[in-house]
């Protein structure tokens, strides 16, 4: 699914419909087309990878039009991390949420005589899970995955979690995994488990650093020597919720191994 405007990020937004389960319900702006993919179509549950208005926007109208749940990890935090009061690049992007009452994420969902597991795998959310069919192999990641790097993260994303969630879902041994944004993969694995230590590296670098005294601008130079600009865009563009500085300063803060995490200055 996509807009004009998500063209223009490289951001497809994947649904998927197995049997009668629908995997993610895609962006309030996307809602007419996606309504008559559907169209003639049984829906018996839908389960969110996460909460964020991309993956949310159009449960509500669909959960009503086919009197069926709406499964969602942590579903008390479905406003948090920014949902409630969208910053003007995500409502530009992607369009409001409209309210709906989740029930919690089962630990296995069956639906139409297919079972799947559902897999913590919080770091970008809180609320991020995959689903993983393990008659098929299949895992549905949202967006754990949607790069292979150390990338630039959102305020209230977790690098350390992010890593470790990724080789929760490696452990699995997936035969393909599929993607909230169009990536589909066969055998990720190795792929997940590389994004993982590159994460790891990455957040190594920064806290080494951030103990010998170095200012975080000067750590993003370092861990991230390219794509400068393109990252100072984006966080001028999303009003700094979006950058690598906030990898930087999240790693530092959240160091798993140092009880004294290393004080960053502005």
């Amino acid at each position: 699914m996509r807009t004009l405007g998500s063209r223009a990020l490289g951001m497809d937004v994947s649904a998927y419909l197995i049997g009668d389960l629908l995997i993610d319900t895609g962006f309030a702006y996307v809602r007419e087309p996606l309504l008559r993919a559907l169209d003639g179509r049984s829906i018996s549950a839908i389960c969110c990878t996460h909460s964020h208005e991309d993956h949310t926007g159009n449960a509500a109208v669909l959960s009503s039009m086919h009197d069926c749940p709406v499964y969602l990890r942590h579903a008390d935090q479905l406003w948090d991390e920014g949902v409630k009061r969208l910053a003007p690049y995500r409502r530009t992007w992607w369009g409001h949420v409209t309210p709906f009452s989740p029930l919690e994420m089962p630990e296995v969902v069956e639906s139409g005589g297919r079972r799947f597991r559902a897999v913590a795998a919080p770091g970008h959310s809180s609320t991020q899970i995959a689903l993983f069919e393990e008659a098929t192999g299949d895992v549905f990641t949202g967006d754990l995955f949607v790069s292979p790097g150390a990338t630039a993260v959102l305020t209230w994303a977790n690098p350390w979690e992010e890593a470790r969630s990724l080789r929760r879902v490696a452990a699995l041994r997936p035969r393909r995994m599929l993607t909230g944004h169009g990536l589909l993969v066969d055998d990720p694995v190795r792929l997940l488990e590389l994004k993982a230590e590159r994460i790891e590296t990455a957040a190594r670098s920064a806290v080494e650093l951030a103990a010998n005294g170095v200012e975080p601008r000067r750590i993003v130079r370092n861990v991230f020597p390219k794509g400068r600009f393109k990252d100072r865009f984006f966080e001028f563009l999303t009003s700094r919720q979006f950058s690598r500085l906030n990898f930087v300063r999240t790693a530092v803060r959240l160091a798993p191994s140092t009880a004294d995490a290393p004080v960053l200055t502005q």
